[in-house]
């Protein structure tokens, strides 16, 4: 037997080194994450971001302008990153999809970064350094892929920056000036040109640099000279920075009033202490009492892996935890604490877990005694007030209190003393996997319960919707206008992300119930003559409308065209030679239902649960000659009472009941006062019909 070895033929040597090399296993994880995050962003049915995705995708469509009004915008980087879409795209729905498939693959793109910084630390190497790379997409910040919002590109942009940064001072240690800081400040500004917000970096990466400077006395010298330039140019810059800012608020757009607020401080400790403790919960506990034992740490800090870790996660985790606090301490509009805001110094906290798990002698005991006190003020956590802003604290309290029934504050506890524990036990052992892997079950279940919370959101409320979300430009022969009469539909601000040819809003002169409409809105106002007469400023009056009010209906003179769907409401098309005249408007006592969302319940209250309604039913008529008006109410189980033209009539259970009444020519509003007010097991209205020479000797009906 032959005991020449026999040559590898050069395609299988080729094809062994590219399966053996760190960097396939990194393309691979890049690759993995962003199919899973991509088909889960492909089966969000709605965008859920409000304002922030209905305003960017508009700016992305049509430019800084909504239909009509100017709007001062800020993340231009962002809008420029998924304007491509826009553009290639006729179709709304495919441009939408197309910017949330941009989102993922620039959002999963962090966990290039996080391994290039992981894998150069004592200790770690390429393989382990897999391991917090995959939790930087493991959390509940990667909803964010399913969302046109620019953390989606805001948060990479961060990553890399940070992580190069953290890099840049690892390899200045012996005074050598290293260029990665440089390229970590461009990023930066990337990242602000994407997210105003993230202004708040530039003063973190200057005090970044200066721990740098101090944490190692025998090395302070020659860091300073390695650091001496970057140092100068964020003072001056940041100084340009504050002086154009007082000169000119509008230079943060719509964020330039947050200058004159002026929030108790009161209010801004209690909205930083929840900003913080949202930090602890959404990095999955350990890391987060890690980076904590490690910052009372000397040794830690002297450590040439450890410490610019440090450096560079503390001064961005308070940066922006102290800013996001004072934005909800002084915007008010928001008694809760948002989760997003806080997570772009994560991913360095991940790396330095897993630097402190291999190495588990560069903590104190002193500063994992302190941790662990601190770790019981995760029992102040309030209640959980809005469930898609605290995504992160929301899981795991609805998770626990799913088993024990424990309150947000309790269950936080007890979950971050049990991470607590399993850290110790993986210190005291030396086992980075015990670490990160029970921070990967926590993320991971966080991530499982939000992603379904979200969707269950999106779906239900995507059942009262049209199958086709460009059903309105489908069904319009041109640009046609909102019509409001009562309410903002729940469902118009759907219907306005995904139909270009609602191009005006027209509503009343009295304010309206409802979610504020965006954009420009235009006044209008019924003459006597049922003629509509629109405010100044807004131009001719259209001829085709979106009739989508939930109580109210319409009918025009003159109407030409009629698409009707039960959900969306009615787009109609009038005669452009003849003025804009209603001939009717009923106001039905229970409007067209969706389904209700609690803020702080992943319940969903179903489109058909009983809801009270008015005690009476109007109908505006506007007549050329008498007519008869007929309402058929369908009957419950019980009999009712209807007073309907001064009469009063019996609704018999079960069958169909008309009542009827003549109505003079001219302006007259009529009412049925109903002895019901509710729309559980009472009778429903059918149908109202108006009859007469006024609409042709036929019976015409007034509602849909």
């Amino acid at each position: 037997m032959s005991s020449v070895p026999v040559a590898e033929p050069p395609g299988a040597a080729s094809a062994r080194r590219l399966r053996d090399s760190p960097w396939t296993w990194i393309a691979g994880l890049y690759l993995l994450a962003a199919v899973v995050y991509g088909v889960l962003s492909l089966r969000t049915p709605l965008p859920v971001l409000f304002p922030d995705e209905f305003r960017y995708a508009h700016i992305a469509r049509d430019g800084l302008d909504w239909r009509g009004e100017p709007l001062a915008q800020t993340a231009r980087l962002y809008i420029w990153f998924i304007k491509p879409a826009w553009a290639i795209f006729d179709s709304t729905v495919d441009a939408w999809r197309a910017s949330k498939l941009l989102g993922t693959l620039a959002l999963t793109s962090q966990v290039i970064p996080v391994w290039m910084l992981a894998r150069e630390t004592e200790g770690v190497g390429p393989k382990l350094a897999l391991a917090p790379a995959a939790l930087s997409v493991a959390g509940t910040w990667m909803l964010s892929s399913a969302e046109t919002a620019t953390e989606a590109l805001a948060f990479p942009l961060t990553t890399w920056a940070l992580c190069l940064l953290a890099l840049g001072l690892r390899r200045s240690g012996g005074g050598a000036t290293s260029r990665l800081p440089w390229v970590a400040l461009l990023l930066v500004v990337l990242a602000t040109a994407a997210r105003i917000q993230l202004a708040v970096l530039i003063p973190a990466v200057l005090l970044t640099l200066v721990l740098d400077v101090l944490r190692d006395p025998q090395t302070r010298a020659p860091r300073l000279h390695a650091h001496r330039w970057p140092i100068a140019v964020l003072v001056l810059g940041g100084l340009a920075v504050l002086f154009l800012a007082a000169a000119d608020p509008g230079i943060a757009g719509d964020y330039g009033s947050i200058w004159s607020w002026r929030p108790g401080t009161s209010r801004i400790l209690h909205y930083t202490g929840m900003q913080a403790l949202e930090l602890v919960a959404t990095a999955g506990f350990a890391p987060a009492l890690i980076a904590t034992a490690g910052a009372l740490s000397p040794r830690a800090w002297r450590d040439g892996d450890a410490g610019p870790l440090l450096a560079v996660f503390w001064p961005v985790a308070l940066a922006t935890i102290v800013q996001s606090g004072f934005f909800l301490a002084g915007y008010g509009g928001a008694p809760w604490a948002i989760g997003r805001y806080i997570t772009y110094a994560l991913p360095i906290a991940f790396v330095l877990a897993t630097v402190v798990a291999t190495r588990p002698r560069l903590l104190a005991p002193t500063a994992i005694g302190v941790t662990a006190l601190l770790t019981l003020t995760l029992v102040a956590r309030p209640a959980i007030a809005m469930i898609g802003e605290e995504r992160s604290s929301w899981a795991v309290a609805y998770r626990v209190h799913q088993v024990l029934h424990l309150g947000a504050g309790p269950a936080l506890l007890l979950v971050g003393l049990i991470l607590g524990g399993i850290t110790l036990a993986g210190l005291h052992r030396r086992s980075p996997a015990l670490i990160l892997g029970a921070t990967a079950v926590v993320l991971l279940l966080q991530s499982q319960a939000a992603w379904w919370q979200m969707h269950k959101t999106e779906v239900s409320f995507r059942s009262v919707m049209p199958s086709d979300l460009q059903w309105v430009d489908h069904h319009t022969s041109g640009p046609l206008a909102l019509l409001a009469i009562t309410q903002n539909a729940p469902q118009f601000d759907d219907v306005d992300y995904f139909n270009k040819q609602v191009t005006q809003v027209f509503v009343p002169e009295q304010p309206i119930l409802g979610r504020a409409i965006q954009g420009k809105r235009c006044t209008f106002r019924f003459t006597t003559t049922g003629t509509v007469s629109a405010g100044t400023g807004c131009g001719a009056l259209p001829h085709r409308f979106l009739i989508n009010d939930p109580s109210a209906r319409i009918r025009f003179r003159d109407e030409t065209r009629i698409s009707t769907d039960k959900n969306t409401g009615r787009v109609v098309e009038l005669d452009p030679s003849k003025p804009v005249q209603a001939r009717s408007m009923v106001i039905l006592p229970c409007p067209r239902r969706t389904p209700g969302y609690s803020a702080a319940s992943p319940d969903i209250v179903p489109a058909d649960a009983p809801l009270d309604c008015a005690a009476d039913m109007t109908v505006a008529l506007w007549l050329d000659s008498d007519a008869l008006l007929s309402v058929t109410y369908h009957g419950s189980r019980v009999p009712e009472n209807v007073v309907f033209g001064g009469k009063t009539y019996t609704i018999a259970p079960g069958r169909d009941t008309t009542v009827t009444t003549t109505v003079a020519k001219g302006y007259t509003q009529q009412q049925a006062r109903q002895s019901w007010s509710s729309s559980a097991a009472t009778p429903t209205v059918k149908s109202v019909t108006l009859s007469g020479d006024d609409t042709g000797g036929r019976p015409l009906s007034l509602i849909w």
